[in-house]
């Protein structure tokens, strides 16, 4: 059938060649006849028919691309029939899958796999936010264009979760078994977007090391070892690798979805803050060191010796040291020196054993000084990248805290933490607060569901202009978290921080109003009362729908006045916190 469909004109598509063939369909390389651009058609295997859950996939796959617009997901184009024929085109990438990339090179260099990861993640969180899972992540459904771009493909049995409609049977496994997250495998209804970040995991894995990391003859071989096989580290084949990156790779294979990265977005946070590291020249902790340092060697692994026949080929006897490690049996006063060669090694070792005990117990016993961990982390804060903050946080500022507490940094060390904690509760909101429902966008606990509530809220009062309610919501919001909680702090800093800029904003634009009227009245002192009139007319229009200005502008606007403390919320709050001040009710304006 493919090949008897060459030639042939599917609406406004000529189709010229095959590109690929898989369970559900055909995909050919097409002509658009009006533009003369290239596109890809898609078309269901003849034997499956119109109809059945082959054919609903297959719909299904075209509803979801048309819905998407994303540079790393190719684009939906077009939908049909020919001669009882269903078919949907889509944009043509012009380059090679993933899969013929590794084929012909191989391994990846890690920068190219972490470009090639953030494009990706993009794509995914995108996906996830319009809440499909793609549930088919390999090599092969993955575009790489001669421009490097990625564009990934084949959203065929993609999970829509806003559908209800499941056309996959209770207990059915669909994907491709190199590549199932375990809660894939089970069939169960805990798939999610974070059984696409355990194919991700799979994917880093085979792009920097050539290989999947678990091996079968079979489906259900490969299956058992996704559900009961330890994830293996890239590093353990990878000659150089950056410690984050492997990291990251064994924590996105993690059995449990709850031990994956929260999202594509923070996977692709962490790739991008990487690349830029490297672009800039920036110093990067790697697995393995450099070569020719003294710490070249893996961690896991011992060093390989070399050879005695090498050692004398460069007119040296072999040590006895090295016989050893290269499996070479000593004999006659070799072998009594080699006792006294390793019983210096034991000694060495005992040594060393002994010194790194006592250094640990010297950091017990006698930490750096406040003043130095200070000033570490100091250097740190001031870096715009959130894994320095998480470095100074982790290494400087918890020691600090704990080995020296009463130190007179508190104030500053308070600042620079909440600073985190800001930055982690607006990651956190943009999420709850996206028009899109998903699993990840709905709030998990009291502080996250109260931040919904009087989001909608402000919201409703910023679009009626009332600005001194909007900036009431949020004090109350913090009123209502326990800053001494370190799950609810986030939420708290946040709503004052945004009743900080709620304010701020209010003053910048009452000085705005106050100095134009100023402008007004000189006008109309010098004569000019028609340039007068203008201004103010002009800040009527401008500006009287806000609350807060109507007493300046004469508008009629009244605001309910702002909640009341419940005393009972200040047990709450921490000692020493300040108490965020009463919101200020809004003066009615004065009569029309």
């Amino acid at each position: 059938m493919s090949q008897g469909l060459i030639g042939e004109r599917l609406g406004s598509f000529r189709l010229e060649e095959v590109l690929g063939s898989g369970a559900m369909g055909v995909v050919f390389r097409a002509v658009h006849e009006g533009s003369g651009r290239p596109a890809a058609v898609k078309i269901v295997h003849e034997d499956l028919g119109q109809k059945g859950r082959v054919f609903e996939r297959f719909e299904r796959e075209a509803d979801i691309l048309k819905q998407f617009r994303h540079p790393n997901i190719v684009r939906w184009l077009a939908v049909g029939r020919y001669k009882g024929t269903s078919y949907f085109a889509m944009e043509y990438a012009d380059g090679i899958t993933a899969e013929k990339l590794l084929q012909d090179r191989g391994p990846l260099p890690w920068r190219e796999v972490v470009d090639l990861g953030i494009q990706l993640c993009s794509a995914l969180s995108y996906a996830h936010e319009k809440n499909v899972i793609h549930r088919d992540l390999k090599p092969s459904n993955i575009m790489i264009t001669k421009e490097g771009k990625l564009k990934l493909t084949d959203f065929g049995i993609a999970k829509d979760l806003d559908r209800t409609t499941q056309l996959t049977a209770p207990g059915r496994t669909l994907g491709t078994a190199a590549y199932m997250a375990p809660e894939q495998i089970r069939g169960t209804p805990a798939v999610s977007h974070k059984t696409d970040l355990y194919a991700l995991g799979i994917l880093f894995y085979q792009m920097l090391t050539g290989a999947t990391p678990f091996e079968g003859a079979s489906a259900v071989v490969l299956m058992h070892n996704h559900l009961n096989q330890a994830p293996p580290r890239p590093s353990d084949k990878v000659a150089t690798i950056p410690k984050e990156l492997d990291e990251l790779v064994v924590k996105l294979m993690a059995k449990a979805p709850s031990d994956r990265p929260w999202d594509a977005a923070a996977v692709e946070h962490m790739l991008t803050e990487l690349r830029d590291r490297a672009e800039q020249g920036k110093s990067i902790p790697m697995v393995w060191a450099e070569p020719d340092a003294p710490d070249a060697v893996h961690p896991g692994r011992a060093p390989v010796a070399k050879s005695p026949t090498r050692a004398r080929k460069k007119g040296r006897k072999p040590s006895l040291a090295s016989s050893a490690i290269a499996g070479g049996v000593p004999s006659g006063e070799d072998e009594e020196a080699g006792w006294l060669a390793r019983a210096r090694l034991e000694t060495m070792g005992l040594v060393l054993a002994l010194l790194a005990i006592a250094g640990g117990m010297a950091y017990v016993l006698w930490p750096p000084s406040a003043e130095t961990l200070y000033r570490k982390a100091e250097a740190l804060m001031q870096s715009s990248r959130r894994s320095d903050w998480i470095t100074a946080r982790d290494e400087y500022l918890d020691p600090l805290d704990s080995k020296h507490p009463g130190h007179p940094y508190g104030d500053q060390v308070r600042k620079w933490r909440d600073r985190i904690f800001l930055e982690d509760a607006e990651n956190r909101a943009r999420n709850l607060s996206s028009p899109v429902k998903t699993a990840f966008s709905e709030p998990h606990s009291n502080a996250e569901r109260q931040y919904v509530a009087f989001s909608a809220l402000v919201e409703k009062a910023t679009a009626e202009g009332n600005d001194p309610q909007a900036a009431a919501y949020w004090r109350e919001m913090a009123r209502l978290m326990k800053p001494d909680d370190p799950e609810e702090r986030p939420w708290y800093v946040l709503a004052l921080h945004r009743a900080e800029e709620v304010e701020a904003r209010m003053e910048k634009r009452r000085a705005f109003v106050l100095d134009q009227l100023s402008r007004a009245e000189h006008a109309f002192q010098s004569g000019n009362g028609g340039e007068a009139e203008t201004i103010r007319e002009m800040l009527r229009k401008e500006y009287g729908r806000y609350a807060d200005l109507a007493d300046l502008l004469g508008a009629g606007h009244g605001a309910p006045a702002a909640p009341a403390a419940r005393p009972e919320d200040d047990r709450h709050r921490g000692a020493g916190e300040p108490s965020p001040a009463t919101p200020p009710s809004v003066p009615p304006g004065p009569p029309g």
